[in-house]
């Protein structure tokens, strides 16, 4: 686009320049302008760029220019402000690049607050904190607060995700090497300045951030006079079609940027996330309930196609993009008109194809299960009656509806005198059995809300080998209703193979089919305590008969080397030959280099104390039975500790998942721990140095990695009487055993861990070490 300096500056050299794009800002231009020239930072550059004003912008521009020497004035016909700060960094001359928007104010000393940072720093942009204001009060911008936006210190985008939640070009400071060769698009005006600094950000790769206001943004009121941040609202679908196409342009940029695969698949799910929650939603809500027919129907589509591009591990990593195709469209069905219908169930049918069954339990662990349902019913019938008769029955009245089920089970009960579990089990399971048996496989877990751990790397596998058969997931939920304990036992009972992870009471005492393959992937690797059958008679275990009915369909179990196979078969009480040592899926990322040096650059910039520190992680197993064992006694001293390691050590917690309370740690004291009970066990492994455990298991999955392991052991003879083990304890081990806090530092400060023993350790109970057990098992049992 051409444009034409009318003015330019006479300050040779400027520390920084600030470039304004200016378009019938008439109110508003002055206290822009004079917020710029009362800087505390001098040597600044002010380089205003009229957009085709049309108010007496232009003219008023021109005086300042005429009156001060630092300012440059250029003109370009009427392009959007996107090409208007194009044109002006062409122009610039600054070593750093400030962008400021023609109706908002800079505090005094913002510029020469990101100047120094950026100096001290040596980093490639600057950010701070920004405040919105209006003609009455002013305030902070709540969800850059509530993503931590604005804490201080640095960060890169692939660290700190959160940036994501930043992306107006204005309340910044570029270095301009980073940014002279990049351009904002001239092609869109609603998120047009995503792509600028997302690539600002992935080519810098060093931010800093200062907690101190540099930057605020005006509301502006006025009715007709709206900023383009108020675009939004104003024309909903024009913005909707700008956001897409921002979209695209950022996709392309993240998959130029980033090399590593496992890294590019996180800032895309982090970026879709962000964009469809804060920019696509207010859009679609303004289309779908104040759009025409036209419109509606262009937005499905488009969705529609946005969904078509998205691979399969994207789409089911987004929980907001999911639940707006799916319940908030459907609790909205109504606004939409006639002809648009179409166009949403053709967009439905693909977002249930594409949901794995982690993805669909979350959505129906959600507040409208109901709604969920109807949308699948209506996307396997290509028909919008399930939703037409969910809305109808919800317009009846809940009140109506309890009542009519209220008084049918009631009935039920007093004729039939059974309930609905022995209905679906005892009734409906044998019946449904006399069924052909299906290709499907079922997933089976009360661990997990969603996929994960091995069934997820399972799952993944499935998807890529055998893309003929039907997945099902039946995972952690509160309760299910009638029809979906029947549907669930119809799964089962149709199932050719059957997926377990742990113990699964819905199953207990049932006979599954005998051409069924039950296979359980135990959570955990190798065999320390004692389980299943083999725990029988001490404190903390089960009944004969329990187990017994627990196990007693398993076809298959698959465990992580030969040498244990005659514990785990006589755990579970199963013939030894159908034992199989192929390994323990969730492991597998252990081998991922790409895997684990992403997982180490998030938790950098997650936890930045944890950088130029070795980590030692805490990881004990639980004690006592099910109500004991939430409640865990702290026999580690974390200040003592925080004494003798504190300048060379960082201390993490993770806890077993049994375990709800009774970890804390002192406020003075959350620079040296971190309680991290929250995060996956194998992402804290990966960044661990040094692993203190007790009786736990993660000492295999910790073994693989070739890492010190130290055991506090300080109840060892209790935790015999309630569990014991299948070998001795002390001669087992692949690292030191300590009884008291004082030897447990004596023996990280001495460092003298024997690391061949772990190495043996590791190859003891991992036949295959190569990453590829999912990718075996699914070969080897999916025939």
């Amino acid at each position: 686009m051409l444009y034409e300096i009318i003015k330019g500056s006479k300050i040779a050299e400027p520390k920084i320049t600030a470039i304004v794009p200016v378009y019938n800002v008439i109110s508003y231009i002055d206290e822009t302008i004079n917020s710029l020239l009362n800087q505390t930072l001098k040597d600044i550059e002010i380089i205003l760029v009229d957009d085709g004003s049309t108010d007496g912008s232009f003219e008023k521009i021109i005086s300042y220019g005429e009156k001060y020497d630092n300012i440059c004035v250029a003109k370009e016909p009427n392009a959007g402000p996107g090409m208007a700060r194009n044109n002006g960094l062409s122009i610039a001359k600054g070593k750093y690049i400030s962008f400021v928007d023609s109706d908002d104010i800079l505090p005094e000393r913002a510029l020469e607050i990101m100047y120094e940072a950026a100096e001290r720093e040596q980093v490639g942009i600057v950010t701070g904190i920004s405040v919105s204001f209006n003609n009455s009060r002013s305030w902070f911008i709540g969800g850059h607060f509530k993503k931590g936006v604005f804490k201080r210190g640095r960060k890169t985008l692939l660290q700190n995700p959160e940036m994501l939640y930043t992306l107006g070009p204005c309340n910044k400071l570029y270095r301009r090497d980073v940014v002279q060769d990049i351009r904002f698009p001239d092609s869109i005006k609603v998120a047009e300045d995503h792509p600028f600094v997302i690539e600002a950000y992935l080519k810098s790769n060093n931010i800093y951030t200062v907690d101190e206001i540099i930057y605020n943004y005006r509301a502006r009121e006025d009715v007709g006079d709206i900023s383009l941040s108020q675009i939004v609202t104003a024309d909903p679908y024009a913005s909707f079609k700008d956001i897409v196409a921002s979209i695209k342009l950022s996709d392309v940029l993240f998959k130029q940027y980033v090399t590593n695969p496992v890294a590019l698949q996180k800032i895309r799910i982090d970026y879709y996330d962000r964009i469809i929650a804060t920019d696509i939603w207010p859009a679609y809500k303004g289309i779908l309930l104040n759009g025409n027919a036209e419109t509606q129907t262009k937005m499905f589509e488009a969705f529609r196609d946005l969904l078509d591009s998205m691979d399969f591990h994207l789409f089911n990593n987004l929980g907001v993009f999911q639940r707006l195709l799916t319940f908030e469209t459907i609790n909205r069905y109504t606004f939409i008109k006639e002809t648009a219908r179409p166009s949403y169930l053709r967009a439905l049918r693909l977002a249930y194809e594409k949901l794995d069954p982690g993805s669909l339990n979350k959505l129906l662990t959600s507040d409208f299960p109901k709604e969920v349902r109807a949308g699948e019913k209506a996307a396997k019938r290509n028909s919008v009656k399930p939703i037409y008769n969910r809305l109808v029955a919800r317009k009846l009245g809940a009140t109506i509806a309890a009542g009519f089920e209220s008084v049918i089970v009631q009935n039920w009960k007093k004729l039939v005198g059974i309930s609905r579990n022995f209905y679906a089990r005892r009734i409906a399971f044998p019946l449904y059995k006399l069924a052909k048996k299906q290709r499907k496989v079922v997933f089976l877990t009360n661990k997990h809300v969603e996929l994960s751990d091995s069934f997820k790397a399972v799952y993944d596998e499935l998807i890529l080998q055998k893309p003929d058969y039907q997945v099902v997931g039946y995972l952690k939920q509160p309760q299910r209703t009638i029809l979906e304990l029947l549907k669930m036992y119809k799964d089962i009972a149709t199932a050719e193979y059957v997926f377990l992870d742990d113990y699964y009471r819905q199953i207990y005492g049932l006979t599954l089919r005998k051409d069924s393959e039950v296979i359980q992937l135990w959570h955990a690797a190798g065999a320390f305590k004692k389980f299943g059958f083999s725990s029988i008679g001490y404190a903390d275990s089960n009944t004969e008969s329990f187990e017994r009915n627990a196990h007693q369909n398993y076809t298959k179990v698959v465990v992580s080397s030969s040498e244990i196979v005659p514990f785990y078969a006589d755990a579970f009480g199963v013939d030894e030959k159908n034992v199989l040592p192929l390994g323990v899926p969730r492991t597998d990322r252990f081998f991922n280099e790409e895997y684990k040096t992403y997982i180490k650059t998030v938790f950098e910039g997650r936890y930045p104390a944890l950088k130029n520190k070795k980590v030692i992680t805490y990881a004990p197993t639980f004690r006592g039975g099910p109500g004991e064992r939430q409640q865990f006694i702290m026999n580690l001293n974390i200040r003592r500790l925080a004494e003798q390691l504190g300048d060379e050590y960082v201390l993490v917690l993770k806890m077993h998942p049994s375990v709800v309370s009774g970890v804390g740690i002192p406020f003075d004291l959350q620079e040296f721990a971190f309680n991290m009970s929250s995060e996956d066990i194998n992402d804290v492994l990966i960044n661990t140095d040094i692993l203190i455990t007790d009786y736990s298991s993660v000492v295999f999955d910790f073994s693989i990695m070739e890492k010190p392991v130290l055991f506090y052991a300080y109840d060892l003879e209790n935790y015999l009487g309630e569990r014991n083990f299948y070998y001795d304890f002390e001669e087992f081990v692949p690292g030191p055993i300590v009884r008291t806090n004082d030897e447990v530092i004596r023996a990280i400060k001495a460092n003298d861990f024997d690391l061949d023993k772990v190495r043996a350790f590791k190859e003891r109970f991992f036949d295959d070490l190569d990453g590829n057990s999912a990718e075996r098992i699914v070969k080897e049992l999916i025939k």
